[in-house]
């Protein structure tokens, strides 16, 4: 199987001058742990929720200026997404396989990557879809729709 048939193709995606505000309410409302970011229709980076995280720790925050009110933290300039974003994108194509696409992203420890074909972006693959995919693929550990129980033997004590 392609990429290009388990890929996502209706992507979420946000300007680098977006708020991270706006960022999160994205992950929010979507239920999504990766967003894209493009300029002019062009992929410049991406954000994910490890990226949102560090961005609101204190110390990350500083950077912004902080004003601390009785021990709560209130910024004074809001982030945007350019500010956290991770700017060299590892992308793939949709003709690569999905063996492959596992590989790569268990290799390099993404979550997600872009789908490129000739410059345009054209979809995302998530390691949930990944996952879906390999795991409805694995009859013997399904049975009737169900995840199969363990034998006995493999249960832990």
């Amino acid at each position: 199987m392609k990429v290009s048939e388990l890929m996502t193709r209706k992507l979420i995606t946000v300007s680098p001058d977006e708020s991270v505000e706006k960022a999160v309410q994205l992950f929010r409302e979507r239920s999504i742990r990766h967003l894209l970011v493009l300029e002019n229709d062009r992929l410049v980076g991406i954000v994910s929720d490890r990226d949102l995280m560090h961005a609101m720790e204190p110390v990350q925050a500083k950077k912004k200026r902080l004003l601390n009110v009785g021990g709560l933290f209130f910024l004074l300039e809001p982030l945007e997404v350019r500010e956290i974003m991770s700017r060299d994108v590892k992308t793939i194509a949709p003709d690569l396989s999905v063996q492959d696409a596992a590989a790569y992203m268990v290799a390099s420890r993404f979550g997600a990557l872009p789908v490129v074909d000739n410059d345009t972006l054209v979809g995302i693959i998530t390691e949930t879809d990944l996952l879906r995919y390999f795991a409805k693929s694995a009859p013997e550990f399904q049975q009737e729709g169900k995840t199969r129980q363990r034998p006995k033997s493999e249960r832990r004590r």
